[in-house]
């Protein structure tokens, strides 16, 4: 017998005894079963938020997908945590302890309403919480091999597309509306609610009594959301998809750069205004201070440009018509802030757990709601900006720990020059300028806590290279 016939016996016999009995299809290995990449919870969020949008789950989408990601940080203990934590920890345990103080009415303000939509309210807020600080905690823990930060940014800038797109659509479309999924399991008593109408009704504007006019907000709640999300994935988009790309990359992300102004003009929101100018200071100041006068040119440029389309077209007279009719926006928003400085002030440790109605209106405390008037009167403290929510909710202890942790990783990665460290401390002054003027719970705030991640990561990573390039034999040594 030869040697080939020899080796063509024996796996032959092999195969046979591996074979089911009574067959005689030939063996082949075992497939490898294919697993999913570790970052997939991050990538369903991210590039699937116009699914969870269409389907009317967007605003608990960051909590279920928090979910998965807190599995696997379990099981790759010990788990890091990102740099003052300790701070964001202690603004934590003063939300969970506010509980407490929900039944409180807060003086000058409504009785709490004993149906327990407090409770609920309370308890969707505190899981935001939660799913954010496990997101960004996520993040950090994950390796450049595991998720890359430049694929996070560029999947932080598809966001801004679908930003862009349901901004235009907003503009366009305004009165376009459906009824989501969850509805038929709403039952017909609560579907009044405004809270509840974030996820039985999908819309692509929200029209505003004291504006008159729709402002866009898809793919968001609220148009207040859709701008602050905006302004603070702007500079992700800028990064990924013209600082570090092809040009071919760069002529597409140009002309979304440029449509983007109409959806920006007409959500009327003129903190996102005042936020955009004072974000290319920023950048500005930092390019010139690492002499990128050729950056900084074309900085110059793109704002140039976009004030040009403002000031030649129909635009202009949104903007001029928004700044003529700023005065009972501004009187509503100063009364409202002074509500809430006066209730934290008397309960300034662990405030009142969520927020509280007004007795009358900024005008009168004879104006309440009424069946003829069902807008009048009765403002919600806390719904102005997130200073102001958490003033009322968790006091002045609870708004000192929440800006400090912000604020400690702008000064703490200050010195980052890189891309990654100038747009992560941008998005962190954004977040910070925000909070006296929208709500951030909770993309917003999740947007940020990325940010904050990107900056962790960035610092780890230059880390690394400083202490690779001091080893013996190390490249760069």
């Amino acid at each position: 017998m030869t040697a080939t016939t020899h080796r063509a016996t024996t796996h032959r016999g092999a195969s046979s005894r591996l074979e089911a009995p009574g067959r005689n299809a030939s063996w082949s290995p075992p497939r490898r079963r294919r697993r999913l990449p570790v970052a997939w919870p991050l990538a369903a969020l991210l590039l699937g938020y116009p699914l969870w949008w269409a389907l009317g789950i967007a605003p608990l989408v960051w909590t279920i997908f928090a979910v998965p990601m807190a599995v696997q940080l379990y099981r790759r203990r010990p788990v890091r945590l990102p740099p003052m934590f300790w701070v964001w920890g202690l603004f934590l345990a003063l939300v969970a302890i506010s509980v407490l103080m929900l039944d409180v009415t807060a003086p000058d303000t409504l009785p709490v309403s004993s149906t327990g939509g407090n409770y609920v309210a309370y308890a969707i807020r505190l899981l935001n919480y939660l799913s954010v600080t496990v997101i960004l905690v996520y993040i950090g823990n994950l390796t450049e091999e595991e998720l890359p930060r430049l694929r996070l940014v560029r999947w932080l800038g598809l966001v801004f597309v679908v930003t862009v797109v349901g901004g235009l659509a907003g503009t366009f479309f305004p009165h376009f509306g459906y009824d989501s999924p969850i509805k038929r399991f709403v039952p017909a008593s609560l579907q009044g609610i405004d809270f509840v109408q974030q996820f039985t009704h999908i819309g692509t504007a929200q029209t505003q009594y004291t504006l008159g006019a729709p402002r866009p907000s898809a793919p968001f709640e609220f148009a207040n959301a859709w701008g602050n999300n905006y302004s603070m994935l702007l500079p992700w988009f800028v990064v990924g998809f013209v600082l570090v790309a092809s040009n071919r990359r760069r002529l597409l992300a140009f002309a979304v750069l440029t449509v983007s102004v109409a959806p920006v003009v007409y959500s009327q929101n003129r903190g996102v205004w005042l936020g955009l100018a004072l974000g290319m200071l920023y950048v500005g100041l930092r390019l010139a201070l690492r002499r990128q006068y050729l950056v900084l040119v074309g900085l110059g440029l793109g704002a140039a440009l976009a004030a040009a389309l403002v000031l030649t077209t129909p635009l202009q007279q949104v903007v001029s018509a928004r700044l003529a009719g700023q005065t009972n926006s501004n009187d509503l928003r100063g009364s409202l802030s002074i509500d809430a400085v006066m209730a934290g002030a008397h309960s300034p440790i662990i405030g009142y757990g969520s927020t509280r109605s007004t007795i009358g209106s900024n005008k009168s405390l004879a104006i309440g709601k009424s069946a003829g008037c069902v807008r009048c009167g009765n403002r919600v403290i806390g719904s102005t900006g997130q200073l102001w929510l958490v003033l009322i909710a968790q006091g002045y202890v609870g708004a000192l720990l929440y800006l400090l942790f912000l604020a400690q990783g702008v000064v703490r990665y200050w010195r980052d020059a890189s891309v990654v460290g100038i747009s992560g401390t941008l998005v962190l002054l954004l977040s910070i300028f925000y909070s006296v003027l929208y709500t951030a719970v909770v993309s917003p705030l999740a947007i940020a806590f990325i940010g904050l991640a990107l900056l962790w990561r960035n610092a780890d990573a230059r880390r690394w290279e400083a202490g690779r390039s001091v080893l013996p034999g190390a490249g760069g040594a």
